[in-house]
């Protein structure tokens, strides 16, 4: 059984996803959607064929040659998994006259529907739940996307990190809110703040912003605590990632993360509002400021060490090593 995906080449959520996919060895094919928003790194999946136009994220139409080339991409692989969205028109209606068959990876807010999939391996259970909801005679797991990073022991709550990404719809990872927050600090901390997008300032002294894109086995290397406002979504790559690589993490009590992370440092939801990003509408929490800042201060200089040893535990049982087979057995039963 031969597995494809089409997938994107950047330092973003999808990008890192299908590397992660590919590096350890789930996908044997791969057609990659260049990327309107970021630098595209075609290195990551070897030799790998390109199609679209790169300024131009949601394109939908292709020419003739890139036809073929989704056509020749499509005969050489049984099972398309794809992560999130199919990016090509037609996508899967061309894989399934050729007898492809179809799995699905959902993020609920933002897969638009309906995509039918012979598949669908849902990341959280809040994708869960829509998708037996949306459709509920089709085959559902839910799997964890596997973690892989390096774990290290943090002992002290003393550097803080957040990961601002590329904004986020609704500014989603909530750094407007973290930066605001750091007014009502009064712990000495140190707050590492990566951007990939900019446009975040601060004139705290204790607040460093970093611009650089680094790889991305870099991005865990530093600090003890994750601090992440993150408002809305199933799959929290960041919080995994955080959680797996050793710190303590920092962010709203809100499902699914309040399932599988830690209670103590979690800090409590304001309110909620709905909002829509492409099918659905969905609850999205809002946090105060004051209380992200409490939080900072309760645990600024505590022992984490044994928040570290859990996040190592969690990252052994949600390792490739563990998860792997089970993504094989699954995508070896579609009929």
């Amino acid at each position: 059984m031969r597995i494809g995906s089409v997938v994107l080449s950047t330092f973003q959520g999808l990008g890192i996803l299908a590397k992660s996919f590919y590096d350890n060895g789930i996908l044997d094919e791969v057609l990659i959607k260049r990327s309107g928003r970021m630098d595209d790194h075609p290195e990551w999946f070897e030799n790998s064929p390109l199609i679209g136009n790169p300024s131009n994220d949601f394109e939908k139409k292709f020419s003739k040659s890139e036809h073929s080339i989704i056509v020749d991409f499509l005969s050489k692989v049984d099972v398309l998994l794809l992560f999130e969205i199919p990016f090509v028109d037609e996508l899967i209606t061309l894989a399934r006259q050729m007898g492809v068959k179809v799995a699905l990876m959902p993020m609920y807010e933002c897969t638009p529907y309906p995509v039918y999939a012979d598949l669908y391996i849902c990341p959280s259970v809040l994708d869960e739940d829509y998708y037996r909801r949306l459709y509920p005679d089709s085959k559902i797991v839910q799997i964890n996307v596997p973690v892989d990073v390096k774990w290290r022991l943090r002992k002290k709550a003393k550097v803080f990190v957040h990961n601002a990404g590329n904004g986020g719809t609704y500014g989603r990872n909530g750094t407007k809110e973290l930066l605001e927050a750091m007014k009502y600090v009064n712990s000495p901390i140190k707050l590492i703040l990566r951007t990939q997008k900019g446009g975040f300032s601060s004139n705290d002294s204790r607040v460093e912003i970093i611009t650089e894109t680094v790889p991305f086995e870099e991005l865990w290397k530093e600090g003890d605590v994750f601090v992440f406002p993150e408002k809305f979504n199933g799959l929290s790559l960041p919080l995994q990632e955080a959680y797996g690589s050793g710190m303590m993490v920092m962010t709203g009590n809100r499902r699914p993360n309040n399932l599988w992370l830690p209670s103590e440092p979690l800090f409590p939801v304001l309110s909620e509002n709905e909002a829509r990003i492409v099918n659905i509408n969905f609850k999205m929490s809002n946090f105060d400021p004051k209380e992200i800042a409490k939080k900072i201060d309760k645990w600024y200089n505590k022992d984490i060490q044994d928040f570290s040893l859990k996040g190592r535990l969690w990252a052994e049982e949600n390792s490739w090593d563990s998860l792997k087979p089970v993504y094989i057995e699954n995508l070896r039963s579609i009929k």
